[in-house]
């Protein structure tokens, strides 16, 4: 009798435990368990405006995001300053669990894809071979949002107008703590674009003019003149030089919000070959959005007509 009970018993005991088993079961490989999601990881840049440099390489050795590398990554050298108005370079793919991409990692390298010092450099409209002196490892401090159930284009915005400076012949990244807030890291779904066109640019009065995004409120005076590193608008979310030939610019992968924009003109005003700012530009649009205040959607495009009518303040 007593061992009928106590195999009734153990029968009894096996069973809670598995159900028990079976319900942890569950909630760590359904109920807990993050959705991953494959996210392709691009990159690209805004226009430098330095009428010395012709183009900048960088040399990527392992992207690292979430704490997992690029699968198959091979070191790979970009020209970096060719990735405007939207164009993009593939680095790779990698599964992602859903929720934020907060921890990524670009590591450069200090040779190129084959070997060859150095491996980040500008090329000078001389036709010289600078090295870019820079840390090897950039921890970016932006994140964006990964999805579950869509497509995942993680964008970084390199930014080299913000990024890159110059001591006489001498090119460096900015300090490290400006170089990781100065890379974006967007999700393309999130993004939208402004475009526009320029019917009179000459009445800037300069070889080059430059359009600035900011965010609304955010732009002041100061933002002209060059900060501690030597930048000029370095809160500016991104820029796009305006053509010369055409008005036409295009400002690319800016995250759904409200915007101003501001155009500011360059020319070479010492003879020292080099461009220097000459000052913000008055500039209307024909169309009912405000340019100290416009909203741009994810996935859509803001288009501005705009007239130029001289440089403020003269």
């Amino acid at each position: 009798m007593l061992i009928k009970n106590l195999t009734k018993f153990s029968l009894i005991l096996g069973l809670i435990l598995f159900a028990s088993c079976s319900e942890d079961d569950t909630l760590d490989n359904g109920g807990n368990e993050e959705e991953m999601n494959s996210t392709a990881v691009y990159i690209t840049d805004s226009p430098v405006d330095d009428g010395e440099v012709d183009a900048i390489f960088i040399t990527v050795a392992d992207v690292m995001i979430n704490g997992e590398s690029i699968e198959g990554f091979n070191k790979t050298t970009i020209e970096i300053s060719s990735l405007t108005k939207g164009r993009t370079e593939l680095l790779g793919e990698l599964d992602l669990e859903a929720g934020t991409a907060s921890d990524i990692t670009l590591t450069l390298s200090e040779t190129d894809s084959s070997g060859n010092g150095p491996g980040n450099y500008v090329m000078t409209s001389g036709g010289a071979k600078e090295e870019i002196t820079t840390a090897t490892e950039i921890n970016i401090s932006d994140e964006a949002e990964i999805f579950a159930d869509a497509q995942n284009e993680l964008i970084l915005d390199f930014d080299l107008r913000k990024s890159l400076k110059q001591d006489g012949g001498t090119y460096s990244f900015v300090s490290e703590s400006q170089l990781e807030n100065n890379i974006r890291a967007v999700n393309k779904a999130d993004t939208g674009f402004v475009t526009g066109s320029v019917d009179n640019t000459s009445e800037a009065n300069g070889e080059v003019v430059v359009a600035y995004a900011y965010q609304e409120g955010s732009f002041d005076e100061s933002e002209s003149s060059a900060n501690s590193e030597g930048i000029n608008f370095s809160n500016a979310v991104s820029s796009s030089a305006v053509s010369d030939s055409n008005g036409e610019f295009e400002i690319h992968f800016l995250e759904e919000g409200d915007y101003e924009l501001h155009f500011a003109s360059y020319s070479d005003i010492d003879d020292d070959g080099k461009l220097e700012f000459s000052g913000m530009v008055e500039a209307s649009t024909a169309s009912s959005l405000d340019l100290s205040g416009f909203t741009v959607d994810a996935n859509s495009e803001v288009n501005l007509q705009i007239t130029f009518t001289g440089l403020l303040g003269l």
